[in-house]
């Protein structure tokens, strides 16, 4: 799966025109199509001839090929091989139908900088090509093409380097007890990978913590801030985050489980899913509120007697925006409408907004500062760690086999399924 949205946008590379099979079109040649679903209409047109609209229905598809070793845009990124274009309900879904190792050419300059030693990078495809061959799949296709599975650009990725890399492993994968491993890798782990069961629920011997060499890493220390109304954008239930307290964390000092405090309560939350609530790079964090003055800063003042507004909630309506929309703070609003749970409002409510007078005064406002290391998960191959172990000389197969215990590298074979 390479993209899915309501509209997609597919052209050749140069004069070559591609070819579109489906139930309508036998063997036709363009240069550019158009794909849209607008108002619940799903429809389409192509460039040489765009006030012929076609309509199209659910579950519609089309295959786009073409002869050009350029391949065909799609959006803002070229790909080589087929397309396979599904019409869904709400959503164009575009599929990228590629042999592995073509695909593999690709993968590799998408997950890791070109320029990086070739040892790195033949790992890289190594582990890759066992992650690729180790996904399920669905109906619509086999692996994603973002970071849910491993990342690929298509074209713009392929380069002499990772061709020689692909080549140079070509059929190689990793097996533990002659089956394919999960082989997890992420960017930089800060010094000591992670157990796969301290990050999801199943241990894998092969996923076992190791020593990481990613401290020539750029960026292996982070810090990313949140203001007050952040804050009560992403933990509306509770009004924002006055207190966070970390309550368990792994043996490498990755977040397991924390507890925030806010204005309306409190909840506990996972370490993966506050990272991926606040968009962290790792969950090897800390965390610390701070006080920041701000003088002046403007409020509502409702001690004037001024009539408030009247606002009726509509379909899509959350608190916090209305609040912004309005200029008065979600704490005002909830208070002034004696508001349960900020959380549920009805379509057709009638809520009372203070009217907003301006007054200067000096607030202190909590900033909370997360202060992290590392990028991934952190489980299995580290690619920094990859990139220095090439650089002193490790070869592919010992930068593997350090990162994934007992494992062993093989050329391909159905049995390893």
């Amino acid at each position: 799966m390479i993209l899915k949205d309501n509209k997609i946008r597919i052209r050749a590379d140069r004069s070559i025109p591609f070819t579109v099979e489906g139930q309508r079109f036998l063997n036709k040649k363009f240069k550019g199509l158009t794909i849209k679903i607008e108002n619940n209409r799903k429809f389409m047109f192509f460039d040489k001839n765009k006030r012929k609209i076609y309509d199209l229905k659910n579950k519609d598809k089309f295959l786009v090929r073409t002869s050009d070793s350029r391949g065909i845009w799609v959006g803002q990124k070229r790909y080589a091989g087929k397309l396979n274009i599904f019409i869904g309900d709400k959503n164009i879904s575009v599929v990228n139908t590629i042999g592995v190792e073509n695909y593999l050419s690709s993968v590799v300059g998408s997950e890791m900088p070109t320029k990086w030693p070739m040892e790195a990078l033949e790992a890289q495809a190594i582990a890759s090509r066992t992650y690729a061959l180790k996904q399920k799949g669905n109906s619509l296709f086999d692996i994603d093409s973002t970071s849910k599975n491993q990342v690929y650009n298509g074209l713009q990725s392929r380069t002499f380097k990772t061709k020689k890399a692909v080549r140079a492993t070509r059929s190689l994968v990793l097996v533990y007890k002659n089956k394919l491993i999960n082989a997890l890798f992420h960017s930089s782990s800060a010094g000591m990978t992670e157990n796969s069961q301290d990050v999801w629920k199943n241990e894998f011997p092969y996923l076992s913590s190791v020593k990481d060499f990613d401290k020539n890493n750029p960026k292996l220390k982070w810090q990313k801030r949140f203001s007050n109304e952040e804050l009560q954008k992403l933990f509306p239930r509770i009004g924002g985050i006055n207190q966070i307290e970390i309550l368990s964390i792994t043996d490498t000092g990755r977040v397991k489980n924390v507890k925030i405090q806010g204005n309306y309560g409190s909840t506990q939350i996972s370490g993966l899913d506050i990272r991926k609530k606040m968009d962290l790079k790792s969950t090897l964090v800390r965390f610390k509120l701070i006080k920041e003055n701000n003088n002046p800063k403007t409020i509502s003042n409702t001690l004037l007697g001024d009539k408030p507004i009247t606002y009726i909630v509509k379909a899509g309506d959350n608190l916090s925006d209305i609040a912004y929309r309005y200029n008065v703070s979600l704490y005002e609003l909830v208070t002034f409408n004696s508001i349960k749970d900020p959380t549920l409002i009805n379509i057709n409510q009638i809520l009372l907004i203070p009217r907003n007078q301006i007054k200067n005064f000096s607030s202190i406002d909590k900033t909370l500062v997360v202060s992290g290391y590392g990028s991934g998960h952190g489980v299995g191959m580290s690619q920094w760690g990859a990139k220095y172990m090439a650089s002193k000389g490790a070869k592919a197969e010992e930068i593997l086999k350090h990162f994934y215990k007992g494992v062993q590298i093989k050329p391909f074979k159905r049995y390893f399924l």
